[in-house]
């Protein structure tokens, strides 16, 4: 238990410990849902990894063609069939890329993370240490985030 540098108060809790409970299981989220309870979402090392690409992405570059097939022929059908699997190779590994950048970067980011505290009282963030600077939880996330290399990476990122 640590006090709140801000309020001296002791509802305090590690980040690290936050992150954890609130982590929400792949099986229990709804599809495209959250991994993590809100808290715990704004106070995670890193951004939950890009899913791989499915069946969405080969249905909307599927669909325009049929129309094409039905006017031309089945000949021409070979076009889009390998146009839907350039999509899906390029669509996997830029995800790939990413969440191997991801995983290098949380490791770089870790122990900065694991020795930070949060006050439930204040809603600030801060680290163990000489002088413990209090900040927000985006600008703790903010800092994590470009430690490990990826905050610029999510910016770019469509959510």
């Amino acid at each position: 238990m640590s006090l709140c540098p801000r309020c001296g108060g002791d509802w305090t809790h590690s980040v690290l410990r936050i992150v954890d409970e609130g982590r929400i299981p792949r099986e229990q989220r709804r599809e495209g849902g959250p991994a993590y309870a809100p808290l715990a979402g704004r106070l995670a090392l890193a951004p939950e990894p890009p899913g791989a690409p499915g069946v969405g992405i080969v249905a909307a570059a599927t669909l325009p063609w049929f129309a094409v097939f039905a006017l031309i022929g089945p000949l021409i059908w070979l076009v889009p069939a390998g146009v839907d699997v350039l999509v899906l190779v390029l669509a996997g590994l830029r995800t790939r890329r990413t969440r191997r950048q991801i995983h290098a970067g949380a490791a770089l980011a870790y122990p900065l993370w694991r020795d930070a505290w949060y006050c439930y009282r204040c809603d600030v963030v801060w680290r163990r240490g000489n002088r413990a600077e209090v900040m927000s939880p985006a600008r703790f996330q903010g800092e994590i985030w470009a430690r490990g290399g990826y905050l610029d990476l999510m910016r770019r990122t469509p959510r």
